[in-house]
């Protein structure tokens, strides 16, 4: 049973239910910002997705990931068109909805809500193994649950609040990115001509003074998939549009802003590295080639404040995932998905703080089941999804335009469309390629994924399709 009610919601004094479904509009567009900058983690693209295409693509890690900046702006301008005109809490299900029809909408959701628990497991568990190198013998389970307690008691502060502690973080992560940028402006640069020629990388298995060798194409296709998904971001700012003040005319460029802030502090320093690294066979040896690269030009103590500044930004990004998908929860509950309770408590907004606390909680809970699942597994749910999910967005913003409900006066519309959003669903079939070439996570995340999705658009036929009054998202 479903129920699409309006829910009670708390107002300015503790346990006083008012039926209102409404989050505070408090987040300046420096807020939102902050948020999405966070939630995208220039650090932890950096030395997580980053020291791996460096291993496995070598010296080509910095062309890869200058093309990698081009593919995350084509990714921006899709969702600041589409989330300008829909900026909901729900994320990009309500605009795909409100275009493409509720169906649509709806597998959308169904995809987003699936993989929400997964990917804030994972963040977890990377946070609690960058911290177990700095404070070895303490357990790997414990400190992930002591993170995820320790970020959903920030995340159930009222949203200014949270967004004042993130951008506290922020502001050190973005010191570790300047100081990689420093330490690569410190040494000789060979050319980009050089490297992008004949791109070396050493060879797998092999030991202290192997020989470069050319990459392998193989090796060049599935490492710039893999910088495209650690460069793209900005979309995270939607889930905070009913928090924003006059989103519709501010969301488009918060976005834009957070891709470009953010791709550029990604790949500038990875160009820097790959550049201006002495040694390279050396530096990609080394488990933590960024790390090892600052303890070179500075010294081991600058490179340890360095690491402790990447922890601090994974807890961080975990701190602000947590919030975007309570959001996407409270979306949920209040849209009437599940049961009459259900909806209660997800759709339910603290009248103290104004935050989404039941929805976080559920989330934090969700999350803590999946912790219990191998790190492998939580990947084979994320690396498909968004093959799906930005399809969606992208068919929306094509259909929107064309349909007047996109890029009205006051909202923000991309130059030369087109475009974007058919060099966005260029960029789907790659990365949908790419999942296929992989047997261990991209194949069966694809095949999971689209289970999903096909399972969720019989849901929404049998059952919301047939409710009195149907089934919509909320857009108020």
């Amino acid at each position: 049973m479903t129920d699409n009610s309006p829910v009670p919601t708390c107002d300015a004094a503790p346990g006083a239910l008012k039926p209102t479904r409404h989050l505070r509009r408090s987040l300046s567009t420096f807020g939102v910002l902050m948020l999405t900058l966070s939630c995208l983690s220039p650090a932890f693209s950096i030395y997580g997705i980053g020291a791996d295409i460096l291993q496995h693509a070598g010296s080509a890690a910095a062309a890869l990931f200058m093309v990698a900046m081009v593919a995350a702006v084509i990714w921006a301008v899709v969702y600041a068109e589409l989330g300008s005109a829909y900026p909901y809490a729900g994320g990009d299900y309500i605009g795909v909805a409100a275009i493409l029809g509720p169906c649509a909408g709806f597998v959308s959701l169904a995809i987003w809500a699936v993989i929400s628990g997964p990917s804030v497991a994972f963040e977890a568990q990377v946070t609690a193994t960058y911290v177990q190198d700095l404070v070895p013998g303490v357990s790997h389970m414990a400190i992930t649950m002591a993170a995820l307690a320790a970020t959903t008691m920030i995340a159930l502060l009222a949203v200014r609040s949270s967004a004042l502690v993130t951008g506290m973080f922020l502001a050190v992560e973005m010191l570790v990115v300047v100081v990689l940028i420093l330490c690569g402006l410190s040494q000789p640069m060979r050319g980009l001509d050089a490297i992008v020629a004949v791109p070396l990388v050493l060879p797998a298995g092999s030991g202290a003074g192997a020989a470069l060798v050319p990459v392998t194409l193989a090796a060049l296709a599935s490492s710039l998939i893999n910088a495209i998904y650690g460069t793209v971001g900005g979309n995270q700012a939607i889930g905070f549009g009913e928090e924003l003040q006059d989103p519709h005319r501010r969301m488009g460029r918060v976005i834009i802003l957070a891709c470009l802030i953010g791709a550029a502090t990604i790949v500038i320093p990875v160009i820097m590295v790959a550049l201006t690294a002495h040694d390279l066979p050396a530096l990609l040896q080394s488990p933590t080639p960024f790390t090892a690269f600052v303890a070179r030009v500075a010294g081991r103590g600058l490179a340890r404040a360095v690491d402790l500044g990447v922890a601090l930004a994974l807890f961080n990004a975990l701190i602000v995932q947590i919030m975007w998908c309570a959001r996407l929860f409270f979306s949920l509950g209040r849209d009437g998905v599940l049961t009459q309770g259900a909806n209660r408590v997800l759709g339910s907004v603290h009248g103290g703080s104004g935050a989404p606390r039941g929805a976080t909680l559920v989330v934090t809970g969700y999350a803590v089941l999946c912790c219990l699942a191998p790190t492998h597994i939580l990947l084979v749910f994320l690396a498909g999804g968004v093959v799906y999910t930005f399809s969606l967005v992208c068919l929306a913003v094509l259909f929107g335009r064309a349909r007047g409900l996109t890029a009205l006066p006051g909202y923000w519309r991309s130059a030369w469309f087109p475009l974007a959003p058919l060099l966005g669903l260029l960029l789907v079939v790659a990365m949908a390629v790419a999942d296929l070439a992989d047997p261990d996570a991209g194949r069966p995340s694809l095949v999971i994924m689209g289970a999903l999705a096909a399972l969720a658009a019989i849901w929404y036929s049998v059952h919301l399709r047939r409710r009195p009054g149907g089934w919509a998202p909320t857009m108020e």
